[in-house]
């Protein structure tokens, strides 16, 4: 199951209203910009970055290309698809508002605590992200014991656990990609891709994260053989 068949299913979890706060102004497109027919050598460095990443969930890394954009300084977990499609979730953007103000009324959410803002996809969908050590149902599995979820039932689970098991974590909204677009991307310069590990996703500090990413991760930077 993917994170789009996940959303589509019934049961899903929405925020009761949408809540943007970080709107920023696209730059301007340069020629040639999300072309997908692209040369031989630049097709065959897409296909080796994906074919790493399959076996591996990714964190995207916005460079400075993508300044005065909705991704400005993000770092993004994300999920490949076998089409060269590709979904996930920001992870270092929380949302100046209270669960409370989002779910008044919904004794399940109104304590659920930080919410962040995932992505300009779906915004009044909310996505929870979890460790487990048995494989739940009605859950995408990322890497290791770390999945998603939208799924209501599920959740009121994960909040009777301890916060230091489960590690709960919460995103209204999400970021998608067409086929080739992200791969055109990362050739542009626009992210560094960096193989995601449960130490960065749960041990780093979400308001430094990005800035210490940017820094040369030689033993982790996803390089194309």
């Amino acid at each position: 199951m993917t994170l789009k068949q996940l959303l589509a299913r019934p049961g899903r979890l929405c925020a009761a209203r949408v809540v943007f706060t970080r709107t920023a102004r696209r730059p301007p497109r340069r020629a040639g910009d999300w072309l997908i027919n692209l040369s031989l050598t630049a097709s065959l460095l897409c296909a080796s970055l994906i074919s790493h990443a399959e076996s591996s969930m990714i964190l995207l890394v916005a460079t400075e290309q993508l300044q005065h954009s909705v991704f400005e300084q993000s770092v993004v977990l994300v999920t490949p698809h076998s089409d060269g499609a590709a979904m996930g979730v920001i992870i270092n953007h929380p949302l100046n508002i209270d669960a409370g103000d989002l779910y008044p009324e919904d004794p399940l959410l109104r304590d659920a605590g930080v919410i962040h803002f995932g992505g300009p996809v779906a915004p009044a969908a909310l996505l929870f992200l979890f460790r487990s050590q048995e494989a739940p149902d009605d859950a995408v599995h990322l890497f290791e014991d770390v999945y998603f979820s939208s799924d209501r039932e599920l959740l009121a689970r994960q909040l009777q656990r301890p916060h230091k098991e489960s590690r709960l974590q919460f995103y209204a909204g999400y970021a998608g990609w067409a086929p080739g677009q992200l791969q055109a991307e990362i050739l542009q310069g626009s992210w560094l891709p960096l193989k995601a590990t449960t130490k960065l996703l749960f041990n780093k500090d979400r308001e430094s994260i990005w800035k210490e990413l940017r820094k040369p991760q030689q033993e982790e930077w996803i390089r194309a053989r």
